[in-house]
C-alpha cells in the first residue's frame, strides 16, 4: 500500500507580513514549521505503515527552505519526500496549488491513499485537499476523526513488495459534521483530510533524525511533472488579491474590576444586559414563548404539523409559489437557455430536521448582490424539499428554487453533488455561486471549482459588487485573522465563494413574495444529470446525531468557553452549567482539550473551529493568537480573567478582571430561574422546517464502524 501525505510549511501566524503590491506572503526571515494539522495526517499514515507495511511519501510545495519540514517528516518515520519547487509556482492560489500537487501525484501513479490536514493555519481555507481530489477524479472525505481498513483486494505484505502496485483497500471512516459523526465506507484510491482527533503525533526518533539528515529529497519542477509554466503561479491563478488591510485588534471594550462584592455584582448585571438583546433577537426567537422557540423537534409532538417553524401557516405561503419542470436533456446541454438576466446561486443545506439557517443567511448575503446586478437569485436544493421549505426560501429572498430530487443526493457525497451541480452550471451558466463555510460547503465548493476551472474564495465575511466591473469582491480573514484580504475572480466564471456562518442574519421573511419552484428531471439521454448511487465509491453508513459531549459550535449563537484558568477537569463543569443555563454551546481552548478536560469538537482556534456567535463568553482563557483567530468575528466577546494584561481582554467588548470561580456560579444561579436549561439549545435554528422524512436516525447499512504557495488567502 502506498500512502502520500501532503504537508505544508507555514509561518508563525503572529509574525506574518504581506506584500501590498502582489498580495502574496512575505516569507523571507520567517520561522516556519510543518502545518500543525498535517502532523496528524503524518501520524495516521505511520500507524497504517506499522500495521500493514505501507510505504509513506510526503510531498510539499514551496521554496527550497521547505526541505526542513520534509526532513522532519522523514525523522518521524516516513520513507521518502518530494519537494515541488519552481519559480513558476510562485504566487499560486489554492486552485493553482492543487493543480500542481495533483499532477505530482499522477506522476507517482500508484497511490492508494492521500492524507492531509483539514486545513493550513496560514490560509485557513481547507480548499487544497478537496481540489486535489477533484483534479484526480477520486473521492474525498474531509474532517475525518478515525480511519480503519475494512478490506483489501490483495494482501498487504511488505512495503517493498507493494511499492509498485495498487492494492485498493476499502476504508471505514468517521467524520465530523454539523450534526454529529458520520460513518462512511470509501474505496481507494481516495483523499482524506484529518482533524487532530484522529491521532497524537509522535516525536522524531534518534534513528529517524539520522536517516532524515542523509536521505535524498527529490526536487520536481514544472518540467518534471509535465506542466506548462505559463499556466502556473500567479499567472495561472484565477483569484487575485486586490486589497489587504489589517483589522482593528482592540475593540476598546468596557472593563470591570470584579475584585469585591460590588464589582462582582456589577459584572453579572452587565453580562445579563448584553445577553438579553440576543435572546430576544429574530434569530433566537421569542424567549418569552417556549413553543415559538422550539420549532420542530422530536420532543415536541404538540406542535401542529401544518405550522411552519416560525409560526406561519403553510396555507399562507403556498399562493406565492409557481411550479415548473425542466429537463436537462442533451438539447439543453448543447444549447443552454440564454435569459437576459444573469443568475446568482446559493447552495441550500438541509439537516435532519430540515433547512439549516445557513441557507437563509446566504440568501441575505446574495439578495443585495443580485439586485445590484439585476440578477435572478436561485436557491439550489439537492435531495428533497417539502413545499413549505421551498416557500421559506422564497420568503427569505430567493426568486426561484431549483430542486433536484433524487435518493442518491439525500446524503452529502461530494462526487455526486459536484457532478450534479457541474451539469446544472453548464446548462444555466450562473454568474455567482455561494455556499456556506460548513463541513459540506468547505468540501463541495473547492471540489466543484476545480471541475469548473474557476477560482474560489473561502470563509468570506463581506461580499460586494465592484461598481465599474460588476465583479464580486470577496473579503476574508487570513493568517489567523491577522489580516483581511479582498479578492476577486476577474477572468473566470462563475465567481465562487463560501460565506462564514453567522456573519449575517437572515432577512425578515416576506410571505407576499412570488417565486418559482423548478423541478429538475432526467429524460432518457446519454448524459444523465444524476449518477446512480451505485456508481459512487462512497457509501454513507450512519449518522450519530446524539453523540455524548458533541457540540455544533459553528451554528451556536451563544458559546461559553473555558481554558487553563479552570485549573482541573472537574472545574470544567462550571462552563457546562453556564452554557446549559443559557441554552448555548460549550467551547474550549486548545490547552483545555490537550489536557483532556473536554473533547476536540469543542476546541476553538486555528487548530479547532472558527466561530461567529452572537455572544462569546470565555473564562480562564488568556487569549493566545491561535485562539483569537477563531473568535475574531464573534458579535460580542465577554472575557473573564484575573490577569488584567491578558490578551483576551484587548479583543473583548466586556473585559471582566475577576475570579471565574466567584463569577460563573453566581451568574449561572441568576440565569437558571429565567432561562431554564430544559429549553432547546440556542444552536438550534428556528428556521428549520418540519422534515417529512423519518425522524429516526438514518442508517443506510447495517454494518458499523468495528501548498502551498499562495497568497493562499
Amino acid at each position: 500500500m502506498h500512502i502520500i501525505v501532503l504537508i505544508k510549511q507555514v509561518p508563525e501566524t503572529d509574525k506574518v507580513k504581506m506584500d501590498p503590491d502582489t498580495g502574496t506572503m512575505v516569507r523571507s526571515g520567517l520561522e516556519s514549521i510543518i502545518n500543525p494539522l498535517d502532523l496528524y495526517a503524518i501520524e495516521e499514515a505511520l500507524i497504517l505503515k506499522e500495521r500493514f507495511g505501507a510505504h509513506v511519501t510526503t510531498i510539499s510545495m514551496g521554496p527550497l527552505d521547505a526541505e526542513r519540514s520534509l526532513r522532519e517528516s522523514l525523522a518521524m518515520g516516513c520513507d521518502e519526500a518530494i519537494l515541488l519547487t519552481d519559480k513558476a509556482f510562485a504566487g499560486s492560489d489554492t486552485w493553482a496549488t492543487s493543480k500542481v500537487l495533483a499532477e505530482a501525484i499522477r506522476h507517482i501513479d500508484n497511490a492508494d491513499l492521500i492524507l492531509a490536514g483539514e486545513r493550513a493555519t496560514d490560509g485557513d481555507t481547507g480548499q487544497v485537499g478537496p481540489a486535489v481530489a477533484s483534479w484526480l477524479e477520486i473521492p474525498v472525505l474531509t474532517y475525518v476523526s478515525s480511519l480503519e481498513i475494512e478490506s483489501k483486494t490483495e494482501d498487504l505484505e511488505t512495503a517493498e513488495s507493494n511499492r509498485n502496485r495498487t492494492c485498493h483497500p476499502t476504508f471505514l471512516v468517521r467524520r465530523l459534521t454539523e450534526e454529529g459523526y458520520q460513518s462512511v465506507r470509501v474505496q481507494s484510491p481516495c483523499l482524506i483530510t484529518v482533524v487532530k482527533e484522529i491521532a497524537s503525533p509522535r516525536l522524531p526518533t534518534l534513528r529517524g533524525k539520522k536517516f532524515s539528515r542523509s536521505a535524498e529529497i527529490l526536487h520536481w519542477g514544472a518540467k518534471e511533472i509535465n506542466l506548462d509554466p505559463a499556466s502556473l503561479g500567479l499567472a495561472g491563478s484565477p483569484t487575485r488579491v486586490v486589497k489587504i488591510f489589517y483589522p482593528k485588534v482592540s475593540r476598546d471594550g468596557e472593563r470591570i474590576h470584579a475584585l469585591d462584592e460590588p464589582g462582582i455584582e456589577k459584572a453579572i448585571e452587565r453580562i445579563l444586559s448584553m445577553i438579553r438583546p440576543v435572546i430576544g433577537s429574530p434569530i433566537m426567537g421569542d424567549r418569552g414563548s417556549r413553543e415559538s422557540r422550539r420549532g420542530y423537534t422530536e420532543t415536541s409532538p404538540a406542535v401542529d404539523i401544518e405550522e411552519s417553524a416560525i409560526g406561519v401557516p403553510i396555507a399562507k405561503m403556498q399562493p406565492a409559489l409557481q411550479e415548473s419542470v425542466i429537463s436537462l436533456s442533451e438539447e439543453v446541454f448543447s444549447e443552454p437557455a440564454t435569459d437576459p438576466k444573469p443568475e446568482f446561486w446559493i447552495i441550500a443545506e438541509r439537516r435532519k430536521r430540515g433547512l439549516d439557517i445557513v441557507s437563509f443567511e446566504l440568501l441575505a448575503r446574495a439578495r443585495p448582490l443580485a439586485d445590484s446586478r439585476g440578477a435572478i437569485l436561485a436557491a439550489i436544493v439537492l435531495g428533497s424539499a417539502s413545499p413549505d421549505e421551498a416557500a421559506m426560501l422564497i420568503a427569505h429572498g430567493a426568486d426561484s428554487v431549483i430542486l433536484v430530487e433524487n435518493p442518491s443526493l439525500e446524503d452529502f457525497v461530494c462526487e455526486l453533488w459536484s457532478e450534479t451541480l457541474l451539469k446544472l452550471a453548464y446548462a444555466r451558466k450562473p454568474e455567482v455561486i455561494l455556499g456556506a463555510a460548513t463541513t459540506t460547503g468547505r468540501t463541495l465548493m473547492p471540489y466543484l471549482s476545480a471541475k469548473l476551472g474557476t477560482g474560489l474564495t473561502a470563509d468570506c465575511t463581506e461580499l460586494s459588487i465592484e461598481e465599474n466591473s460588476g465583479l464580486l469582491l470577496q473579503t476574508r480573514p487570513a493568517i489567523g485573522g491577522n489580516i483581511m484580504a479582498t479578492i476577486k475572480t476577474a477572468h473566470h466564471k462563475p465567481q465562487m465563494a463560501t460565506v462564514r456562518p453567522h456573519s449575517m442574519s437572515p432577512l425578515p421573511p416576506d410571505f407576499g413574495r412570488k417565486g418559482i419552484v423548478i423541478h429538475v428531471i432526467d429524460e432518457s439521454s446519454k448524459e444523465r444529470i444524476i449518477s446512480d448511487f451505485s456508481d459512487s465509491r462512497v457509501q454513507v453508513l450512519a449518522l450519530e446525531s446524539n453523540v455524548k459531549d458533541f457540540e455544533n459550535l459553528e451554528s451556536a449563537s451563544i458559546v461559553v468557553a473555558g481554558g487553563r484558568g479552570l485549573k482541573k477537569a472537574d472545574n470544567f463543569k462550571l462552563i457546562r452549567e453556564l452554557a446549559s443555563a443559557l441554552g448555548g454551546a460549550v467551547g474550549a481552548s486548545r490547552e483545555s482539550v490537550d489536557r483532556g478536560w473536554t473533547s476536540y469538537p469543542h476546541q476553538v482556534g486555528l487548530s479547532g473551529k472558527t466561530i461567529s456567535p452572537a455572544i462569546y463568553i470565555c473564562a480562564g482563557i488568556s487569549g493566545a493568537v491561535q485562539h483569537l483567530a477563531g473568535i475574531r468575528t464573534a458579535k460580542k466577546i465577554i472575557s473573564i480573567n484575573t490577569d488584567p494584561d491578558a490578551p483576551i481582554h484587548a479583543v473583548a467588548d466586556l473585559a471582566i478582571i475577576g475570579d471565574l470561580f466567584e463569577i460563573l456560579p453566581r451568574l449561572t444561579a441568576r440565569l437558571k430561574p429565567i432561562y431554564s436549561s430544559s429549553y432547546p439549545s440556542l444552536s438550534s435554528s428556528p428556521y428549520q422546517t418540519k422534515d417529512t422524512r423519518s425522524q429516526e436516525p438514518r442508517i443506510l447499512d447495517s454494518k458499523t464502524l468495528s501548498t502551498e504557495a499562495q497568497h493562499e488567502i
